[in-house]
């Protein structure tokens, strides 16, 4: 039985998977995502002219060939953050994203030119911001790891960081400085300064890029609390670009922190499905007053690409690297016996190499390695929990959730949503 997910999404699945009738409306996921469809025009959504979008070639192109450049990518990962910082030869990953956000964040670091980012930085411990480290311990080569020094709610053992990647993490707190590379930038931390108890987002990293292109200031969850004590230490907050904290809510971004960065372009990374009223109207305000130009990571294909050169700065809309696939759905899942059933109803041959499965309710992953599906055929995907025939492991057990509702969403390797379904529940 299917599950409620927001119209505009229906709109993606009907529009992805053609022929297929619209599912039975029951409640919706608690962690899936809910993005709106693929603007068809991204230029449009983001105000911009056509000389302003990029396909995904253009994009990599761009960042490959100008090593001089600054390049910071804002990949679209609904409400959560995942951005690759690149400073000629070096990259880096500021965030994860979300679990369900793995073939998303891959993609912008390929695009990146970054198969194993140089350094990893983790700004606080919420989902949306770390929810992806065991994935990427376990795919990527990492340079260095770092995380903010100050956090609440978990021993440094239960740390997601350190769950992720055991020992040796650097903690960051203001003062500290990270050179990246041969470049000539460094990463200054500004914040934190002091533990704030009540709310995590308050112990957000905050870090000015200074390089010989220009400076970006990358502001985390920072709510209001953490900017009045940044504001107060007197620093020098003036950028090209800023990363706006915390997806543009209304607990943000005074008219003070505004003026003070004066950024020519400023990024917000949300999705107004998956966390209404983000960007607060009064945030773009207060931002376009200081003389900022806002974009949204929503109003892009796979994400934002921000090139700084001289102290000027551009933003692009940036589109996956491929066309959907069509005809690929989830025939069946089976909570009973823990499998999961694909099924082809194209015409043609639908590859699956870097597609996955992910489980709204446990969390967990399922990565497919070059099978495939022809026309007409089925799959199905077993756990170490199930007693029938099944094709492919999925080296878990009780993935899916017997008692209580769950969801199994199937994403194509660039993170597109192409089909989910319900456990029945």
């Amino acid at each position: 039985m299917r599950k409620l997910i927001p119209v505009l999404l229906l709109c993606l699945l009907l529009t992805g998977c053609a022929g297929e009738a619209a599912p039975t409306l029951t409640p919706e996921p608690t962690n899936a995502p809910t993005p709106e469809p693929e603007p068809t025009e991204p230029a449009d959504a983001f105000g911009m002219d056509g000389a302003e979008a990029l396909s995904f070639r253009d994009a990599a192109d761009k960042v490959r060939t100008d090593a001089q450049a600054v390049y910071l990518f804002a990949a679209n990962v609904g409400k959560g953050d995942a951005l690759i910082l690149r400073c000629g030869d070096w990259v880096g990953l500021i965030d994860t994203g979300k679990t369900w956000a793995r073939g998303r964040v891959l993609s912008a670091l390929d695009a990146m030119g970054a198969e194993a980012p140089d350094a990893v930085f983790l700004t606080h411990t919420d989902d949306d911001h770390v929810g992806g480290l065991e994935w990427l311990a376990g795919e990527r080569a990492v340079g260095a790891w770092y995380a903010s020094a100050m956090y609440t709610g978990v021993k440094e053992g239960k740390h997601p960081v350190t769950k992720a990647v055991g020992e040796g993490v650097r903690w960051l707190r203001r003062g500290d400085e990270v050179p990246l590379g041969d470049s000539g930038a460094v990463l200054k931390v500004l914040a934190p300064a002091s533990l704030f108890e009540d709310k995590d987002d308050n112990n957000s990293l905050v870090m000015l890029l200074e390089s010989p292109q220009g400076r970006i200031l990358l502001a985390g969850d920072m709510e209001l609390p953490e900017e009045a004590e940044l504001l107060s230490q007197g620093d020098d907050l003036s950028c090209a670009a800023l990363k706006v904290p915390n997806h543009g809510d209304d607990d943000t971004t005074s008219a003070a922190f505004a003026n003070a960065c004066a950024a020519q372009i400023a990024v917000v990374s949300t999705d107004s499905q998956e966390k209404p009223g983000t960007p607060d109207p009064g945030v773009i305000r207060r931002l376009e007053a200081a003389g900022s130009r806002v974009v949204v990571t929503e109003d892009s294909g796979l994400g934002i690409l921000v090139t700084l050169k001289n102290g000027a700065v551009t933003a692009e809309a940036v589109d996956f690297p491929h066309p959907a696939a069509s005809g690929l759905s989830i025939a069946e899942v089976d909570a009973s016996d823990d499998t999961v059933t694909l099924q082809n109803t194209s015409d043609s041959p639908v590859g699956l190499d870097g597609c996955y499965l992910y489980s709204d309710k446990g969390g967990e992953l399922y990565v497919f390695a070059g099978a495939s599906l022809d026309p007409g055929q089925t799959l199905t995907v077993g756990t170490n929990t199930t007693e029938g025939d099944y094709d492919l492991l999925w080296d878990d057990k009780k993935v899916i959730n017997r008692k209580k509702t769950d969801t199994i969403c199937l994403y194509d390797d660039c993170g597109r949503l192409i089909d989910w379904m319900g456990n029945g529940k």
